[in-house]
C-alpha cells in the first residue's frame, strides 16, 4: 500500500508555511518532476499531485477546508487526503475528494432555442431600426440640419 502524504509533505513546507514559502517550494518542485524536464515514469503523477497540494494550500479557503479536514473536521482526514480513482487509461490517476479540474459553466437553461429566439429578437430590433431610419429619412424629406 502507497504511503499517503499531506499536501504539506507533498510540497516539503511545514503546516505553517508562508504563502511565499509554499510558492517557492511549487516552483522549485515544479521544474525538478516536470514530465518535459524528467524521464522518470512516475514523474507525471508526482507533478500532478504537486500541482493539487499547490492549488489547494494557495487558496486561503481552501487552505482553511483542508487543514479543518486535517483535523478531522468535515471531509477526508488525515489518514485519506487522496481518493484514487480507478485508472482508466493514461492521465491523473491521484486525486483529491470533492476536487475537479473540469469547469462547469452555469448553464442560463436557453439552450439553442433560447439562443435562436436571442438573435431572432435583435434582428427584428435592427431592422425595425433600420426602417425607423429610412422613414424618418423620408419624412423630413431627406436633409440635413
Amino acid at each position: 500500500m502507497p504511503v499517503v502524504q499531506t499536501y504539506y509533505e507533498v510540497l516539503g513546507v511545514a503546516p505553517d508555511a508562508t504563502p511565499e514559502e509554499i510558492r517557492a517550494a511549487y516552483r522549485r518542485l515544479a521544474k525538478l518532476y516536470h514530465p518535459d524536464v524528467n524521464s522518470d515514469p512516475d514523474a507525471g503523477e508526482r507533478f500532478i499531485a504537486i500541482q493539487q497540494a499547490y492549488e489547494t494550500l494557495s487558496d486561503p479557503e481552501a487552505r482553511a477546508r483542508y487543514d479543518l479536514s486535517l483535523r478531522g473536521g468535515a471531509g477526508p482526514g488525515q489518514h485519506d487526503p487522496f481518493w484514487s480513482r480507478p485508472a482508466g487509461g493514461a492521465g491523473q490517476t491521484m486525486w483529491t475528494r470533492g476536487y475537479t479540474w473540469r469547469a462547469e459553466t452555469p448553464r442560463s437553461g436557453g439552450g439553442w432555442f433560447g439562443l435562436m429566439a436571442f438573435i431572432l429578437v435583435w434582428a427584428v430590433a435592427l431592422v425595425f431600426m433600420l426602417v425607423f431610419s429610412l422613414l424618418s429619412r423620408a419624412i423630413a424629406g431627406g436633409r440635413r440640419e
